[in-house]
């Protein structure tokens, strides 16, 4: 189970019904009843930024980042491959992921000179619906020879299935994970962040920069959001923010009255953990109703999308947005407006080009390819590719500064572990709010 929640953009999605990718578990998970909790403090660091203002690393020059050549791959020679598995073609699927994963393969092969000239090549495995669809896809990746890395899309079913059939034998690339054994896994990479560090992110956030000393968060109650819930908590309660959480059914449309129960009207602080249209709907116009003036933070994207705007009128909700990627639809950032114009090169749609998953695919099949270089190019194994991203230290390509993995010692595959807020300032327009926030406590 691994996403963007991490990276989340305004437009181009589709509806969902579940919570996915880590904008979305972190977005909405949660736990029980209401409570109340405090604790000693400890500090993390954010600080302010001007949207206009650009970070100095910005990845804007590809073949610097790649380490590859100007020009053409050669079509003659024997290409390289990677492995690719993402969840499409049933009731939940993400194929903009897939489109961005090829549109970043298309790009190396003609404007970065493929791997050492040798043509780049996607070998693709999908899970439909079932988690046993995973151990298909593992089994394939782990089978084929020529395959020397593999790289995890938009995969809500099949992650934890996959990833045993492997058991290691392949350096496993992901964006986000929502998974926690995720990143205790032998040979796994993460190079955006999980739930641990989005929460924290969150945590941190609101402690130095609200200064918020309590928080309201209503949610819906399924069994997936009951574990987000008590993250946030643990967190909230060691910087000694107090926490009133208190659930709803997922199918009730009027949330007024879960939103006065958790306290929206006196928190410093509110977040809404919901991720499903209908539900975005139901809180905003909640929140809205009841006049909160305290800042809202959303975790994901999925409260900014096309059908959340229709199902208010016109307008998504102009909260702030937790993010472990670079928004896109911040244009006033100097890599965003690189990744637009690289990305048109090579055939990506504009629906597409926004959509979260399609920007994490781009910048993990990026971030793949600077590996396989460093590796050996042609001859990399799948042992000199994995030390290669065991050794990257960021930054990361629409992502944050800093990247260290083994940088946790219970968490060795969580490479990345920043965050950042991003306001919505109206239509499909957004602007950082911060610059990358590292999570305290982790």
């Amino acid at each position: 189970m691994h996403k963007d929640v991490f990276a989340d953009i305004p437009v181009g999605r589709r509806t969902r019904t579940a919570v996915v990718g880590l904008s979305v578990v972190l977005g909405l998970t949660a736990a029980g009843c209401a409570t109340s909790d405090s604790t000693a403090t400890t500090q993390g660091a954010t600080s302010p930024r001007s949207s206009s203002s650009a970070d100095p690393w910005a990845v804007t020059d590809l073949a610097g980042y790649t380490g590859g050549k100007s020009g053409a791959a050669d079509t003659g020679l024997a290409p390289v491959k990677i492995g690719w598995v993402n969840q499409q073609g049933g009731s939940l699927e993400y194929p903009n992921a897939t489109l961005g994963a090829r549109a970043a393969v298309k790009y190396v092969n003609e404007k970065l000179g493929g791997i050492d000239g040798h043509p780049l090549e996607l070998s693709t495995c999908y899970v439909v619906d079932s988690e046993q669809e995973g151990n298909s896809c593992g089994l394939k990746m782990a089978n084929d020879n020529d395959i020397k890395t593999v790289l995890v899309g938009t995969l809500i079913n099949g992650g934890q299935s996959m990833r045993a059939v492997v058991q290691g034998s392949k350096p496993i690339l992901m964006s986000n994970s929502i998974s926690a054994p995720d990143a205790t896994g032998k040979n796994v990479f993460i190079f955006n962040g999980n739930p641990d560090s989005i929460f924290g992110g969150l945590a941190t956030y609101l402690d130095d920069k609200v200064k918020a000393k309590s928080v309201a968060v209503i949610y819906p109650q399924d069994a997936q959001s009951i574990g987000g819930v008590d993250v946030i908590r643990k967190d909230l309660k060691k910087l000694g923010i107090k926490l009133k959480a208190v659930g709803f059914d997922p199918s009730t449309t009027n949330l007024t009255a879960a939103a006065v129960a958790a306290g929206v009207q006196t928190a410093d602080a509110v977040v809404p953990l919901v991720s499903s249209p209908p539900n975005c709907v139901s809180a905003a116009k909640a929140l809205d109703s009841l006049a909160v003036k305290a800042p809202i933070v959303s975790t994901g994207s999925f409260c900014f999308s096309k059908a959340v705007a229709q199902g208010l009128g016109g307008e998504a909700p102009k909260w702030l947005q937790l993010s472990t990627q670079t928004n896109v639809a911040d244009t006033s950032l100097t890599d965003v407006r690189a990744y637009l114009k690289q990305s048109q090169a090579a055939s990506l749609s504009a629906g597409a080009q926004t959509d979260s998953d399609a920007t994490l695919a781009w910048s993990l099949v990026m971030t793949a390819t600077k590996f396989l270089n460093a590796a050996g190019g042609a001859d990399a194994t799948t042992k000199t590719v994995a030390k290669a991203a065991q050794s990257f230290h960021g930054p990361m390509l629409l992502g944050s500064e800093t990247v260290k993995c083994g940088a946790y010692s219970d968490q060795p595959g969580l490479c990345g572990a920043q965050s950042r807020v991003f306001e919505h300032t109206g239509g499909n327009t957004f602007s950082a709010a911060t610059d990358w926030i590292t999570p305290s406590g982790l």
